[in-house]
């Protein structure tokens, strides 16, 4: 078994090249020497209780993971499961809406009399905003955003499409402004 001091060691290796960091933009981010960052990584000194937590807080690990072997195999590992998850549930979200819609078209169709195919229009945007929704879970900014820009764009030709005898294709106008919103409250706001 590995001593105590290498397992610490490689885990900081891990983690520090995992999150795309050098030994010298670490230190400066726990406010140490990059000189202090080498000698854990080479297992002559190990961090003091403290450090250790606020490295734990950094890479968001428990402290008790840094004591362990093959940290970045168990966190890859967990990334692995969520991802299943998420693409499990937004299927399953997904196909729920668009069995209503189906059901609800049949049901018009069939008792009503009356063709509403455009409730499988609508179920687009309502898709891709459950898709948001179980997306804002994992925080990803580029996802986010792909998605509030494809609802924006659906919603717009959704509205279009129900009042195509009114000749509104100038609401497509409205969309450049709100895209343009998007970016800045995407993008160039603070992180």
């Amino acid at each position: 078994m590995k001593d105590i001091k290498e397992i610490i060691a490689q885990n900081i290796i891990d983690l520090r090249k995992e999150h795309n960091l050098t030994q010298g933009e670490l230190a400066s981010k726990l406010n140490y020497s990059d000189n202090t960052v080498s000698r854990w990584e080479h297992a002559e000194i190990t961090p003091s209780v403290e450090t250790l937590e606020e490295i734990a807080k950094l890479f968001s690990v428990p402290v008790e993971d840094l004591l362990k072997e093959n940290i970045t195999k168990k966190l890859s590992e967990e990334k692995k499961i969520d991802l299943v998850k998420w693409v499990a549930t937004t299927l399953l979200c997904v196909t729920l809406i668009w069995f209503v819609s189906a059901i609800a078209y049949f049901y018009v169709k069939t008792f009503v009399h009356a063709d509403i195919w455009m409730i499988f229009m609508w179920a687009v945007p309502a898709s891709l905003a459950m898709m948001l929704l179980i997306n804002v879970r994992w925080k990803n900014r580029i996802f986010n955003f792909c998605f509030y820009s494809a609802i924006l764009w659906t919603v717009i030709t959704c509205i279009f499409l129900q009042f195509i005898n009114y000749h509104i294709w100038l609401i497509y106008i409205v969309g450049i402004p709100a895209q343009v919103a998007l970016v800045i409250w995407t993008f160039v706001r603070r992180k």
